[in-house]
């Protein structure tokens, strides 16, 4: 039997799947249990696009709802809390006037989750959940401290229909009934929170100010909890835009995907299939050459190595690497590199199915880039285009001569609201894309390679080297923009400069 013309490596979006069929390939890495830890007021989940950042709240949510039927659990985006969907429009200045909107935004929020749980249909002569209802008061907010949060909006909603006098008695009596379940917990998960961020001083204060509102609102409410998403490089820019910032970098988390994480990610999604084709594993047992349990399924799929780098490496590995360390880069890959196997008429997945789609991947992500960053620079796509058939690896005056020749002798790009022709600063907004990465090359061949988040300060100074980096172009993009291949010349000439 051909397993590969039958598998199925699922849905690339967690969002669009069914809480059951995401467990069933879950990951589970030992750093996500802090989210369900009840200790933990607020928790921040940083990650690049791609690595699950959706997928984490998918799951901490399905486990709560498991867990604990009575918790009030609300999943939104950070575009659902923008100003103009809770009506707010007063000018806002200072720091306290930001976090206080937060704070009254998402008590809002709760409000009209509790609104839907209620069935409240409420007509606008009656109550209008945008101004009654969701907007609270600081000194309404202060006489909430140590209470529970479910139960001081319960109390407000009694009080609005004791005092407007309506009629609907059996909403008032299903608020009677959830006042009975005391100290009922609020999850609030808001996923991609920086999703349109800017870096200008305006957005930064927004976006820094959210994060005090959180913790005041932890501070003062009982069973109340936040878990967020936000984009690593963000996270890194804002954290040094406010130093009060620096009392919650402690419930800051980064996803980070390892070698052995990306193997158990593969096998879990293959053991779904068969699960889901009722293919019984014991028959297949025979095939299996490898005693770890994830790569006998792994091997169902693909060949066990592969060449890269001139060495035969796990198959797995080579997966890693052109995804970017990102899951959904990895299904995509594997979807692609299957269906050019089936053209074949394979029964595994080889380095040459990889070969005959590397190109049309790297678009692919090239597409991802521009899609998620063209709102900070519109010129994005002409920038990355610039570099078709550039060398993989320049030093950094290489990479502003490029630069300069390439991009600011012909356009002057629009970056976060300022035009520039600086070949420093666009590098700089490459690397923060992560289009490009920072290379710290070893005597003994070996090399270490740095991502913005990693290392936010390389390319800020005017005048030094960075300490003899050298900036390589990842390799998902290389096919696609036929950057040209780092060959035994290329090795020995900055071997010969690393000497000199």
């Amino acid at each position: 039997m051909n397993i590969i013309e039958h598998l199925d490596f699922g849905n690339e979006a967690a969002d669009d799947v069914a809480p059951e069929e995401l467990s069933s390939y879950f990951v589970e890495q030992a750093m996500f249990n802090k989210f369900l830890n009840k200790n933990n007021k607020i928790l921040i989940a940083t990650a690049r696009k791609g690595v699950g950042k959706s997928a984490l709240l998918q799951w901490i949510s399905h486990t709560i709802h498991k867990n604990d039927h009575n918790a009030l659990v609300i999943k939104c985006r950070g575009a659902d809390l923008v100003r103009s969907k809770f009506n707010l429009t007063s000018k806002l200045t200072t720091p306290n006037e930001y976090i206080r909107d937060w704070m009254i935004r998402l008590c809002a929020l709760v409000n009209r989750q509790l609104a839907l749980t209620l069935n409240m249909n409420l007509k606008d002569n009656e109550i209008t959940l945008d101004d009654q209802i969701t907007l609270l008061e600081t000194v309404e907010l202060e006489g909430y401290k140590s209470r529970n949060l479910i139960s001081c909006l319960l109390d407000r909603l009694l009080s609005i229909f004791e005092k407007r006098k309506l009629t609907k008695i059996p909403v008032k009596n299903e608020i009677e009934i959830l006042k009975r379940v005391k100290n009922r917990k609020v999850w609030i998960l808001i996923d991609d929170l920086d999703a349109t961020y800017q870096n200008t001083n305006i957005e930064s204060l927004e976006l820094a100010t959210f994060f005090s509102a959180c913790r005041y609102l932890g501070q003062d409410l009982k069973d109340t909890f936040f878990r967020v998403t936000m984009r690593t490089d963000v996270w890194a820019i804002i954290r040094r835009y406010d130093e009060s910032l620096d009392k919650v970098e402690q419930y800051v988390n980064e996803i980070l995907w390892y070698q052995r994480d990306f193997l158990s990610l593969l096998s879990l999604r293959i053991k779904a299939s068969l699960e889901a084709l009722k293919i019984p594993f014991p028959k297949l047992k025979a095939n299996f050459r490898i005693d770890n349990k994830h790569e006998r399924f792994l091997e169902l799929a693909f060949v066990p190595k592969m060449e890269w780098g001139e060495k035969l490496v796990d198959t797995y590995k080579v997966i890693y690497t052109l995804s970017y360390e990102r899951p959904r880069w990895a299904i995509q890959l594997c979807k692609l590199t299957q269906e050019a196997a089936l053209r074949r008429r394979g029964t595994l997945i080889a380095r040459g199915d990889i070969d005959e789609v590397w190109g049309e991947y790297g678009a692919k992500r090239i597409a991802d880039l521009v899609s998620e960053h063209k709102h900070q620079c519109p010129q994005v796509q002409e920038l990355i285009n610039a570099f078709r058939g550039s060398e993989r690896l320049m030093s950094r005056d290489d990479l502003f001569k490029w630069i300069n020749n390439r991009v600011s002798n012909h356009i002057s790009p629009v970056i976060e609201g300022e035009t520039t022709r600086s070949p420093r600063e666009i590098a700089r907004f490459l690397y923060r894309l992560g289009f490009i990465l920072a290379r710290s090359d070893s005597p003994d061949g070996s090399y270490e390679h740095y991502r913005f988040d990693q290392m936010p300060d390389f390319l800020t100074a005017r005048t030094d080297e960075d300490f003899t980096l050298k900036w390589e172009i990842h390799p998902c993009y290389r096919e696609a923009l036929d950057i040209k291949k780092l060959d035994k010349s290329h090795r020995e000439r900055f071997r010969r400069l690393r000497v000199d």
